[in-house]
């Protein structure tokens, strides 16, 4: 089969091992995969994958079933998406069958394929993690990327006004018809945050530069979610402001967390998350799409931060219509 791997800071569509379906998983006919910025940075040589899961790039996908292993209630032929360790930009994956999910009744496997890393981070990070109640205010930083635009989503689908720092006008309009109270645009400061807050939960793929303004804008009692370190990794932080609200900093990943864990996570998802796509009441934000051919144009193109939503990369055009 063919794969997407990443080569020296590039990416090459090259031919992979096939591989073998063993009892408990299920072989996938991959007919789009989502693009995240886990890739980006596992093909610039700096994430590599946990150890035992695939080299190949790709955290999310979708497509058809087309072997069963042994205990595996799913069928040949089923409309399915699943979360990854790696290994989704393929012609076919083979995965944990407790790892995959119906394709909500409405969806195309495109917008399937852009699902389970976004919403799977956002309901791990403020709904299991940092326990949000309903009627918490969230603040979202990077609101318009891919898990920005499901966690607006999902905050009011589940009564939480969520605020958003962004960066530029037109993003923060697209925030807002989301489902966003508002936020900020960086290039104008982010001071504004502090006439919007406090927050209760802060969702924060940026870390070190915002470090200081998460402490400001935190209510008593907060729960800041640190799922990513953009703006640096090492910041000086006020400990006697954080110990007197009661700060809580939570340091998340999901990649690296083992087979159960993401069996349970999933499970969720199943139940809580994905009935709200048939409901119209959550829709995937596909920016764009490109074939896998032009794959080094897709991987510019998220790296840019220049869009709003997901991106997504058509691997078999004969399952999607």
């Amino acid at each position: 089969m063919k794969a997407l791997q990443g080569v020296e800071g590039h990416v090459e569509w090259a031919e992979y091992p096939d591989l073998t379906c063993d009892v408990g998983q299920v072989r996938i006919r991959v007919a789009a995969a989502g693009l995240n910025r886990a890739d980006l940075l596992q093909r610039a040589g700096h994430y590599p994958p946990p150890p035992g899961a695939s080299e190949v790039l790709g955290l999310e996908c979708a497509g058809i079933i087309t072997e069963v292993g042994a205990g595996v209630s799913l069928n040949i032929g089923d409309r399915v998406c699943t979360l990854l360790a790696g290994g989704g930009m393929a012609e076919e994956v083979v995965v944990d069958a407790r790892h995959v999910l119906p394709v909500p009744e409405g969806l195309t496997l495109i917008e399937a394929a852009a699902i389970l890393e976004v919403y799977g981070t956002v309901w791990l990070n403020l709904f299991q993690l940092a326990a949000l109640q309903p009627g918490q205010k969230v603040l979202l930083h990077a609101g318009a990327s891919g898990i920005g635009s499901a966690a607006i989503q999902l905050c009011k689908a589940f009564g939480n006004p969520t605020w958003v720092t962004v960066g530029s006008a037109e993003r923060l309009a697209y925030c807002e018809q989301l489902g966003a109270q508002g936020g900020v645009v960086r290039d104008n400061g982010l001071d504004g945050l502090k006439d919007l807050g406090p927050f209760d939960v802060i969702l924060d793929p940026v870390g070190a530069s915002y470090a200081e303004l998460n402490l400001q804008v935190a209510a008593q009692d907060a729960r800041w979610v640190l799922i990513g370190v953009m703006g640096g990794r090492q910041a000086q932080l006020d400990m006697g402001l954080m110990l007197g609200k009661r700060i809580q900093l939570i340091g998340s990943t999901l990649r690296s967390r083992d087979d159960s864990f993401k069996a349970e996570l999933l499970r969720e998802l199943g139940q809580e998350v994905l009935p709200l796509f048939t409901e119209k009441r959550l829709n995937p934000q596909i920016a764009r799409t490109f074939p896998i051919g032009e794959a080094e144009e897709a991987f510019a193109e998220l790296a840019s931060n220049q869009i709003t939503g997901k991106v997504v990369l058509v691997i078999d055009p004969s399952l999607v219509g």
